[in-house]
């Protein structure tokens, strides 16, 4: 038990909770920006004063919060691939991880519909 304890404090020491909810609030980031390109799908006025279409800018947004939930997840998945523990613990833990990153986005995108 000392021995885990001495590791969460050495974690703590590096930051760790300064990393996990800085990859939280990107997460959380793109999911609004997901949530507002799909939202701006549905509308039927025009933005920027005109100039684009609500599809145009909504796309536009759709793909900068993929790419930016892309790079995310490349990051935190590379920050436990440099943890020291089985593989089989890396790959469950990153499939925990991508899925918890795949609902966060559907449930902003559910609250943003509401």
């Amino acid at each position: 038990m000392r021995k885990i304890w001495a590791r969460y404090i050495d974690l703590l020491e590096n930051d760790l909770s300064t990393q996990i909810f800085d990859n939280i609030k990107n997460l959380l980031v793109c999911a609004l920006l997901f949530a507002a390109g799909t939202s701006a799908l549905r509308a039927d006025y025009h933005q920027f004063i005109g100039v684009l279409v609500s599809g145009a800018t909504g796309w536009g947004l759709i793909g900068v919060s993929a790419v930016l939930m892309f790079l995310n997840v490349s990051d935190g998945i590379r920050r436990l691939g440099k943890l020291r523990y089985h593989v089989a613990i890396q790959i469950l833990v990153s499939l925990v991880y991508l899925l918890i990153a795949a609902r966060l986005v559907e449930v902003v995108w559910a609250f943003r519909a509401a």
